[in-house]
């Protein structure tokens, strides 16, 4: 089985359509909805608005990479 690294970006918006700032997320699961929903957990147990009942947390796959000092940059193939 081969785990491939996935970076998402996630952004934290509330029902009326405020956004808080994003962040990424990283996963290594296998198949790219359980990686979706991999993702997801992540991204609720990293925020604490995850705590309220009116606010929702879209991920979005993102191309870049992550280099050897856990920066992230364009992928360009």
């Amino acid at each position: 089985m081969i785990s491939k690294l996935r970076i998402w970006r996630v952004v934290p918006t509330s029902e009326t359509g405020a956004q808080a700032p994003s962040y990424f997320v990283e996963t290594q699961d296998n198949g790219l909805e359980k990686s979706e929903l991999s993702a997801i957990k992540l991204a609720k147990e990293n925020s604490v608005l995850s705590k309220f009942d009116n606010w929702y947390f879209q991920v979005t796959k993102v191309n870049k990479k992550k280099d050897r000092f856990g920066r992230y940059f364009p992928n360009r193939q």
